[in-house]
């Protein structure tokens, strides 16, 4: 018989119910599939349950742009802290014209402007000459850009040369109200009723030629006025050197390929002829007082409009009794009578 326990259970049969429970509820272990397919639709569902933060390589890029886009706003502040507003009441001068590809004006990142005829140079801005050209002073007097020429306005009257040529032609009694300045590595240049040609060259040279008046020179070695017909040349390491220039040497003829254009419509041939004498840099020389009687008295009709001086001169004097001669550093007329009757 079997043994009976205090809580009235058969022991023996205690211990095969034991096992039979176990042998129930041992489980096969899972396939490698199964689990897979147990991975699958976990997942998914909770992607559907659960709210997802976008991938960081979704929101990277964006962030990145704007933050380029920040930087690209503060350099931009930086280069157009001289913006329109900045000096915009501080005009140096007026585009004549310009030859192509004309003149443009610098905006930074590489970026320029195109500027039309008309277009006003301010404060606080650079520019780029292309081609040559002609601007028209505020305050009086004209300029003329050689091709390749780079500068920037600093203010009304003041300008800065970084490389290329620049011809000031400011007549006495002109631009009394302020000295005009050009500045370069070398100093600082200002007109006393002159025509003078600046130029910085890409090696750190500076060179200025006076043609009329002089040019009083502001460097770190000290003061010093340079007249008509001198040249001086500064090295980069500032030694100087000068030299004779006579204000007709044909290295001045790069001006009169934009000079400002002379109106003679109705105008006295004897003021043409001084404004001639004046570009070539010339002295006019008229031979006798019956060549004084005629200069005074002729008026000029047509147009000269696109010609340079000496192209000019010979179209008018050719509806004259006039003739003209070019002896060197003059302009020498003389009256011949009547001119032949053109059919």
């Amino acid at each position: 018989m079997s043994q009976q326990s205090d809580g009235g259970l058969d022991r023996d049969g205690d211990a095969a119910e034991l096992r039979a429970l176990r042998e129930g509820l041992r489980a096969n272990p899972l396939s490698t599939e199964a689990l897979q397919r147990i991975r699958a639709a976990t997942e998914a569902e909770w992607r559907a349950t659960v709210a997802v933060t976008p991938p960081r390589r979704r929101w990277l890029p964006v962030a990145v742009a704007a933050g380029v886009a920040g930087v690209a706003a503060l350099l931009g502040l930086a280069f157009l802290g001289r913006g329109p507003d900045v000096g915009a009441s501080e005009v140096l001068a007026r585009l004549v014209r310009s030859e192509p590809p004309g003149m443009v004006e610098a905006r930074g990142w590489g970026r320029s402007v195109a500027l039309p005829t008309g277009s006003r140079l301010v404060a606080g801005r650079s520019y780029r000459v292309r081609g040559q050209a002609l601007l028209v002073l505020e305050n009086g007097g004209n300029l003329r850009l050689a091709a390749g020429s780079e500068l920037e306005v600093l203010g009304r009257d003041v300008v800065e040369l970084e490389r290329g040529e620049i011809y000031v032609d400011i007549p006495p009694g002109m631009h009394a109200a302020a000295a005009f300045v050009v500045r370069t590595a070398a100093g600082e240049f200002h007109h006393v009723g002159t025509q003078f040609a600046l130029a910085v060259f890409d090696g750190g040279e500076t060179r200025l030629r006076v043609r009329e008046g002089s040019v009083r020179w502001q460097a770190e070695q000290g003061d010093s006025t340079v007249e008509a017909g001198t040249e001086v040349i500064v090295s980069r390491d500032r030694r100087t050197t000068r030299r004779p220039i006579h204000p007709s040497d044909p290295q001045w003829d790069w001006t009169a390929a934009t000079p400002p254009y002379f109106e003679v419509e109705n105008r006295p041939l004897g003021e043409f002829l001084q404004w001639v004498a004046r570009e070539s840099g010339r002295e006019l020389v008229l031979a006798d007082e019956l060549t004084r009687q005629q200069v005074a008295t002729i008026r000029m009709h047509g147009s000269a409009r696109g010609l340079t001086p000496m192209q000019a001169l010979s179209a008018v004097m050719a509806a004259t009794p006039l003739r003209f001669e070019l002896p060197e550093g003059e302009i020498r007329v003389s009256f011949v009578g009547e001119p032949a009757t053109r059919k």
